[in-house]
Protein backbone atom coordinates (compact mmCIF):
# COMPACT_ATOMS: atom_id res chain seq x y z
CA UNK A 1 0.00 0.00 0.00
CA UNK A 2 1.30 3.17 -1.01
CA UNK A 3 1.51 6.56 1.54
CA UNK A 4 2.72 9.83 2.00
CA UNK A 5 4.45 10.24 5.21
CA UNK A 6 5.03 13.72 6.79
CA UNK A 7 8.85 14.84 7.15
CA UNK A 8 10.37 16.36 10.20
CA UNK A 9 10.86 19.73 7.87
CA UNK A 10 7.24 19.43 6.58
CA UNK A 11 5.69 18.80 10.62
CA UNK A 12 7.65 22.43 11.44
CA UNK A 13 5.83 24.09 8.06
CA UNK A 14 2.59 22.60 9.11
CA UNK A 15 2.61 24.26 12.15
CA UNK A 16 1.26 27.08 10.47
CA UNK A 17 -2.12 27.13 9.84
CA UNK A 18 -3.34 26.27 5.94
CA UNK A 19 -6.33 29.08 6.34
CA UNK A 20 -7.77 31.42 8.51
CA UNK A 21 -7.20 30.71 12.31
CA UNK A 22 -10.22 31.81 14.10
CA UNK A 23 -9.76 31.86 17.64
CA UNK A 24 -11.66 31.69 20.84
CA UNK A 25 -12.98 29.88 23.19
CA UNK A 26 -15.28 26.49 22.13
CA UNK A 27 -17.45 26.94 20.04
CA UNK A 28 -17.56 31.14 19.48
CA UNK A 29 -15.30 30.88 16.27
CA UNK A 30 -17.69 28.30 14.95
CA UNK A 31 -20.88 31.15 14.94
CA UNK A 32 -18.27 33.81 13.90
CA UNK A 33 -18.02 31.47 10.49
CA UNK A 34 -21.40 30.53 10.76
CA UNK A 35 -22.78 33.00 7.43
CA UNK A 36 -19.73 32.34 5.04
CA UNK A 37 -20.08 27.91 6.06
CA UNK A 38 -23.93 28.25 5.13
CA UNK A 39 -23.08 29.75 1.76
CA UNK A 40 -20.24 27.72 1.10
CA UNK A 41 -20.80 25.09 -1.84
CA UNK A 42 -19.56 22.09 0.51
CA UNK A 43 -18.41 21.98 4.09
CA UNK A 44 -15.78 19.41 5.06
CA UNK A 45 -14.81 18.99 8.30
CA UNK A 46 -11.58 17.52 9.76
CA UNK A 47 -11.51 15.99 13.55
CA UNK A 48 -14.09 15.23 15.75
CA UNK A 49 -14.57 18.11 17.85
CA UNK A 50 -14.75 20.21 14.63
CA UNK A 51 -17.73 17.88 13.44
CA UNK A 52 -19.11 17.88 16.70
CA UNK A 53 -19.34 21.67 16.88
CA UNK A 54 -20.52 22.57 13.19
CA UNK A 55 -23.61 20.09 13.67
CA UNK A 56 -24.12 22.08 16.80
CA UNK A 57 -24.89 25.62 15.03
CA UNK A 58 -26.54 23.87 12.70
CA UNK A 59 -24.63 23.05 9.59
CA UNK A 60 -24.47 19.46 7.85
CA UNK A 61 -20.96 19.05 6.57
CA UNK A 62 -20.77 17.31 3.37
CA UNK A 63 -17.83 15.28 4.10
CA UNK A 64 -16.53 14.74 7.98
CA UNK A 65 -13.39 12.90 8.78
CA UNK A 66 -13.01 11.82 12.46
CA UNK A 67 -11.13 9.17 14.13
CA UNK A 68 -12.64 9.14 17.58
CA UNK A 69 -10.03 10.97 19.20
CA UNK A 70 -9.18 14.49 20.68
CA UNK A 71 -5.49 15.41 21.25
CA UNK A 72 -4.68 11.65 21.05
CA UNK A 73 -7.26 10.41 24.09
CA UNK A 74 -10.39 8.89 22.79
CA UNK A 75 -13.50 10.40 21.85
CA UNK A 76 -16.78 9.24 21.26
CA UNK A 77 -18.32 12.95 19.57
CA UNK A 78 -21.62 13.24 19.38
CA UNK A 79 -22.48 13.09 15.51
CA UNK A 80 -25.27 11.98 13.95
CA UNK A 81 -24.94 8.97 11.35
CA UNK A 82 -27.56 9.23 8.15
CA UNK A 83 -24.73 9.82 6.27
CA UNK A 84 -23.05 7.10 4.65
CA UNK A 85 -19.70 6.05 6.51
CA UNK A 86 -16.73 4.92 5.20
CA UNK A 87 -13.92 3.18 7.42
CA UNK A 88 -10.34 3.53 6.55
CA UNK A 89 -6.86 3.03 7.99
CA UNK A 90 -4.27 6.04 8.49
CA UNK A 91 -1.54 5.41 10.77
CA UNK A 92 -0.13 8.92 12.12
CA UNK A 93 1.58 11.58 10.48
CA UNK A 94 0.77 9.56 7.15
CA UNK A 95 -1.76 10.05 4.31
CA UNK A 96 -3.06 6.40 3.02
CA UNK A 97 -3.86 6.05 -0.38
CA UNK A 98 -7.05 4.54 1.30
CA UNK A 99 -7.73 7.98 3.00
CA UNK A 100 -7.54 9.64 -0.66
CA UNK A 101 -9.77 7.17 -2.03
CA UNK A 102 -12.37 7.79 0.68
CA UNK A 103 -12.16 11.53 0.15
CA UNK A 104 -12.32 11.62 -3.49
CA UNK A 105 -15.37 9.21 -3.70
CA UNK A 106 -16.85 11.03 -0.31
CA UNK A 107 -16.94 14.01 -2.62
CA UNK A 108 -18.27 11.95 -5.51
CA UNK A 109 -21.16 11.17 -3.26
CA UNK A 110 -21.39 14.68 -1.74
CA UNK A 111 -21.85 16.32 -5.94
CA UNK A 112 -25.01 14.25 -5.65
CA UNK A 113 -25.98 15.47 -2.54
CA UNK A 114 -25.18 12.91 -0.06
CA UNK A 115 -23.13 13.84 2.83
CA UNK A 116 -20.10 11.65 3.70
CA UNK A 117 -18.55 10.25 7.06
CA UNK A 118 -15.14 8.77 6.94
CA UNK A 119 -13.90 7.35 10.00
CA UNK A 120 -10.65 6.84 10.15
CA UNK A 121 -8.76 3.94 12.61
CA UNK A 122 -5.45 5.73 13.56
CA UNK A 123 -5.74 9.69 12.95
CA UNK A 124 -6.67 11.98 10.43
CA UNK A 125 -4.50 15.13 11.49
CA UNK A 126 -3.38 15.38 7.66
CA UNK A 127 -6.72 14.97 6.14
CA UNK A 128 -7.41 18.84 5.47
CA UNK A 129 -4.42 18.81 2.17
CA UNK A 130 -6.18 16.01 0.08
CA UNK A 131 -9.91 17.42 1.36
CA UNK A 132 -8.70 20.67 -0.34
CA UNK A 133 -7.36 19.21 -3.48
CA UNK A 134 -10.31 17.08 -3.67
CA UNK A 135 -12.45 19.29 -2.75
CA UNK A 136 -15.01 21.56 -5.53
CA UNK A 137 -13.91 25.36 -5.61
CA UNK A 138 -16.08 27.55 -3.10
CA UNK A 139 -15.81 24.62 -0.62
CA UNK A 140 -15.11 25.19 3.08
CA UNK A 141 -12.36 22.99 4.95
CA UNK A 142 -12.48 23.53 8.77
CA UNK A 143 -9.47 21.47 11.09
CA UNK A 144 -8.78 22.15 14.72
CA UNK A 145 -5.90 23.90 16.11
CA UNK A 146 -5.35 22.50 19.11
CA UNK A 147 -5.87 25.34 21.81
CA UNK A 148 -6.02 28.23 19.57
CA UNK A 149 -9.54 27.52 17.42
CA UNK A 150 -10.57 26.62 13.97
CA UNK A 151 -8.77 27.09 10.78
CA UNK A 152 -10.92 27.93 7.64
CA UNK A 153 -9.36 27.08 4.47
CA UNK A 154 -11.36 28.42 1.15
CA UNK A 155 -10.87 26.31 -1.24
CA UNK A 156 -9.27 27.73 -4.01
CA UNK A 157 -6.93 27.25 -6.85
CA UNK A 158 -3.82 29.17 -4.84
CA UNK A 159 -4.85 27.00 -1.86
CA UNK A 160 -5.49 23.67 -3.85
CA UNK A 161 -1.72 24.29 -5.65
CA UNK A 162 -0.11 25.16 -1.82
CA UNK A 163 -1.79 21.39 -1.11
CA UNK A 164 -0.26 19.92 -4.01
CA UNK A 165 3.16 21.28 -3.30
CA UNK A 166 2.71 19.79 0.32
CA UNK A 167 1.92 16.72 -0.63
CA UNK A 168 4.87 16.99 -3.45
CA UNK A 169 6.90 17.49 -0.39
CA UNK A 170 6.27 14.28 1.60
CA UNK A 171 8.01 10.84 1.58
CA UNK A 172 5.90 8.31 -0.77
CA UNK A 173 6.59 5.03 1.04
CA UNK A 174 5.42 1.71 -0.71
CA UNK A 175 5.13 -1.13 1.73
CA UNK A 176 3.73 -4.66 0.50
CA UNK A 177 2.78 -3.46 -2.46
Amino acid sequence: MMKFVLTPELRRELKQPLGTLIRGEIPEPYYRVRDELERAKHVVTVGDVVTENVLKIGIQPSVAIYDHKTKRKDYDPDIETDAVVMTVQNPAGTITKALLNAIRKGFGLAERGRRVYIKVNGEEDLAAIPAVLYAPYGSLVLYGQPDEGVVLIKVTPECKLKCGKLMSKMEVVHDGD
